[in-house]
């Protein structure tokens, strides 16, 4: 009688999934190297780099559960030539929450008649 309680509390040998007490969290990573390609001046914003790809692959570990990783490339452009990888590690519930967004944006954006955004910002409705 202990092990059939113990297979339905969800512990125990009998048990299918392991319990994880600590879940982890969504993240994003990026590389030393590109912290380091970015000027530190006061009136320096940052640094624009150019999407060359997105790649990804899904995760299931008993430490961390299920999670996908998105690879994005980025490169420099102009005279300098860095090439970076910046990561995304996010849940699967994360995953399809971002993909119903970028469908919806991707949905508004071929509806929209141009205009000119040069001087005033343009805010997205989400």
């Amino acid at each position: 009688m202990k092990k059939a309680s113990l297979a339905r509390a969800g512990r125990g040998p009998a048990s299918k999934q392991p319990s994880r007490r600590f879940q982890w969290p969504n993240t994003m990573t990026f590389p030393r190297a590109l912290r380091e390609a970015i000027p530190e001046m006061d009136s320096y914003a940052g640094r624009v780099l150019k999407l060359d790809a997105i790649g990804g692959q899904c995760r299931h570990s008993f430490e961390f559960g299920k999670r996908v990783l998105i690879r994005f490339s980025v490169r420099e452009t102009g005279k300098l030539k860095g090439e970076f990888d910046v990561f995304a590690d996010i849940d699967g519930e994360a995953a399809r929450a971002l993909a119903r967004s970028l469908e919806q944006l991707a949905d508004q954006v071929e509806r929209m008649p141009a205009e000119s955004v040069m001087g005033r910002a343009v805010r997205v409705k989400t």
